[in-house]
């Protein structure tokens, strides 16, 4: 007999994956970039240019990001006057790099995108975010998502994920040279129930 009728999934953390495969002077335009020399070399480097949104041949990009954030803003059937892309920028992981655990701060949604082949086999490694979820750890059979404490994907060509600014994640020691970008979204518009006194306008 089975004592289990239902299994209610609480408090879920949604990763969102779309697909999206790089034009050549998209390509161009990512190869031209400058990156910033003043960061450690044990570290991954970004572009010194964090706005790429407004630069000549990302239009396409930024445009797949605004449509596929339209699909995710549904799914958490969130209102919005609009949305709007604060940050874009290129990250260029050099063999045996890492990026270190990290969140988005100041934002709602954040994303990254691998334009080109998969070269590195490094993956990008999100944390769990439940404070109280790793104080007892059975010994399992198999992994799920239900005693696992790390999700990680794999850098394919054309594949991005968005996910929530605040969820921690990491890439650890690069394989061979990795290339991502990387954007953080806020929505415009009401935050909060104006009856409930703790509501803004942003």
């Amino acid at each position: 007999m089975v004592d289990v009728i239902k299994i209610h999934n609480l408090f879920p953390t949604a990763v969102h994956e779309f697909k999206y495969v790089a034009e050549q002077n998209l390509v161009d335009a990512i190869r031209e970039e400058v990156l910033r020399s003043d960061t450690d070399t044990n570290f991954s480097k970004q572009s010194v240019d964090n706005s790429l949104i407004d630069k000549k041949g990302f239009e396409n990009l930024t445009s797949k990001i605004v449509q596929t954030t339209k699909e995710v803003c549904s799914s958490y059937s969130y209102k919005y006057k609009n949305i709007e892309i604060t940050n874009l920028w290129i990250n260029f992981s050099p063999k045996g790099t890492v990026h270190n655990p990290h969140n988005h701060s100041n934002n709602l949604l954040s994303g990254v995108w691998y334009p080109f082949e998969n070269t590195s086999n490094t993956p990008i490694i999100f944390i769990d975010p439940r404070p109280a979820a790793n104080i007892l750890l059975p010994e399992v059979y198999k992994y799920n998502v239900y005693n696992s404490s790390l999700s990680s994907f794999q850098p394919l060509k054309g594949r991005g994920y968005i996910f929530p600014s605040w969820l921690y994640h990491y890439v650890p020691p690069s394989k061979n040279d990795r290339i991502s970008i990387s954007w953080n979204i806020l929505l415009r518009g009401n935050y909060g129930n104006p009856n409930d006194l703790q509501n803004a306008n942003i």
